[in-house]
């Protein structure tokens, strides 16, 4: 990550001190990437204090809004905002990089497991369309669900600590090959540009890709593998653009404006070339791997930055949702300002949004309470969602009647047994697992998946700031957050068509060293 000049007592204050951690005597200052640990309890009274100060300030305003929210659901909703909040807190202090997979792991959890509960009360606003229908009071499955919310954020936390510990950092130093890079990303190129002319020429271009979605979304069968080789391709366009000019032109670092407009120029031709199959995902990960490669090869995105690219994020995904419910027919909102706030006509506004696209708070408090007050019209998959996200890899076309393991428990959990309806809800990391293991399954899964961050943190912070993997650490990033607020089949089709071909990439133009031999060419000889 490109950081701001720095004094050198500052540089010395935000150091991992990998020195310690590594078997060898010293390091190069040059080899060090500029992280610092953060986990040590005497670090973290200070942002818990903060975060819990927040939580107690907010959740008073929303009961002055909403006397019914005076119920103790509040209190689980609070743990949960306290536990989320204290990294977003350490983010806003600079204790936490804004791509480090636990800042955006924290503010997604902290949106979803706490503001979205009580603007569900707020809005009394239950599913898309108010589809779900509980005969009962809400807030008491809100807090059942926020306790196991809040039990599993606190095992997350503890299991992610306790494998950043124990972990080792990593001992090898990958830097990119001039002599690799321009041909392997020229072949990159050449294998996506061949991918997206035959995805769209397949679908009779863009204006057929788009007649295809509002006509015949059995066009999209089958071509699956074509996605895999086309969506990388504004991606890897932008990775050779940055490493031309990051590279050997050490000025273009601080330039955010070059990084930003390069950003906006790959990102609407990503956009307007397929950006039309009705998912909102395919645009907005790949701008945000985009600004994560901005933010650790230009330089920092401040506050501001973030605040503005969040605000246009959230207005492309508002307006994208008319497309996706009545294809080119909703240009009609973009036209007329007065339907911007009240989409006469339409399912989705501004609060489905909020509720539906952004959080899962409502499907997974209606999941738990139909498991626990109907046991015998659910019967738990024990892990078979997730194996069955893997059968994305077999083409309809080979397996025709493969079956589709997460919608069918989906389904099953609200609608139960004997429906002829199919659901297409995302349920969460909390969710999928009570779709398998039912309630008690929350917990174990929020351990598992802190366990498998603090690993791979364990190994970012130990990166230097010119080491290749920092083209991927966006993308790693983004992974974790979609494991939180995704599905497995989610995860790992974003898995295969996002990142596969640039992570082929990146590994075969890169040549790795061992920081240890580095370390020894760089060691200041002892005097006598």
């Amino acid at each position: 990550m490109s950081i701001d000049p720095q004094s050198d007592a500052r540089r010395s204050k935000l150091s991992n001190h990998m020195s310690d951690a590594l078997p060898f005597k010293k390091i190069s200052a040059s080899h060090i990437r500029n992280f610092r640990h953060y986990d040590q309890p005497h670090h973290s009274r200070g942002d818990y204090v903060i975060a819990t100060g927040a939580v107690g300030v907010t959740t008073p305003l929303f009961v002055f809004l909403r006397p019914s929210l005076l119920h103790w659901f509040l209190f689980p909703l609070m743990a949960c905002g306290v536990l989320a909040g204290v990294d977003v807190v350490r983010w806003l202090r600079g204790k936490l990089d804004l791509f480090d997979p636990r800042t955006v792991i924290a503010c997604l959890a902290f949106y979803g497991f706490f503001v979205a509960p009580i603007l569900h009360v707020l809005w009394d606003r239950f599913g898309a369309g108010y589809d779900l229908i509980l005969w009962g009071d809400w807030r008491l499955w809100l807090g059942a669900m926020a306790a196991l919310n809040a039990a599993g954020l606190f095992c997350y936390r503890l299991a992610q600590n306790w494998a950043y510990q124990t972990a080792s950092p990593s001992q090898t130093k990958w830097e990119m090959d001039h002599r690799r890079f321009y041909p392997v990303f020229g072949l990159a190129l050449m294998v996506s540009i061949f991918g997206a002319t035959t995805y769209l020429s397949q679908l009779g271009g863009v204006l057929g890709e788009i007649d295809a979605f509002e006509n015949n979304q059995e066009a999209y069968v089958g071509k699956g593998w074509l996605l895999t080789l086309a969506w990388p391709l504004a991606v890897l366009s932008f990775i050779v653009v940055v490493f031309v000019l990051t590279d050997r032109n050490r000025k273009h670092r601080g330039h955010l404006a070059t990084g930003l407009l390069l950003l906006s120029t790959v990102g609407a031709a990503h956009f307007i070339l397929m950006g039309w199959n009705g998912s909102r995902a395919a645009t907005v990960w790949a701008l945000f791997w985009m600004a994560g490669i901005i933010h650790y090869r230009f330089r920092k995105l401040s506050l501001k930055v973030i605040a503005i690219g969040m605000v246009l994020i959230i207005g492309f995904m508002y307006f994208y949702g008319f497309y996706k419910e009545r294809g080119r027919a909703a240009l009609e909102v973009l036209r007329n300002p007065a339907m911007w706030m009240k989409p006469r006509g339409y399912e989705r506004d501004l609060k489905g949004l909020f509720l539906g696209d952004l959080a899962r708070a409502d499907a997974t408090a209606f999941i738990l309470h139909n498991l626990v007050r109907y046991p015998d019209d659910y019967d738990y998959r024990w892990g078979l969602t997730y194996a069955g996200a893997l059968a994305i890899f077999i083409p309809r076309n080979i397996w025709p009647d493969r079956p589709n393991f997460k919608i069918d428990a989906g389904t099953e959990a609200q609608l139960g047994k004997i429906t002829s309806l199919q659901s297409f809800r995302v349920y969460g990391l909390n969710g999928e697992a009570m779709l398998n293991f039912g309630p008690l399954g929350v917990v174990p899964m929020f351990a598992i998946y802190g366990a498998f961050l603090g690993l791979y943190r364990r190994k970012l912070t130990s990166w230097d700031s010119s080491d290749a993997r920092l083209f991927l650490a966006p993308l790693f990033a983004m992974w974790f957050g979609n494991a939180l607020v995704s599905d497995s089949d989610n995860l790992v089709f974003g898995v295969v068509t996002q990142g596969l071909l640039v992570i082929l990439a990146i590994v075969a133009a890169s040549k790795r060293s061992s920081l240890t031999s580095m370390s020894a060419e760089h060691e200041i000889p002892h005097r006598h």
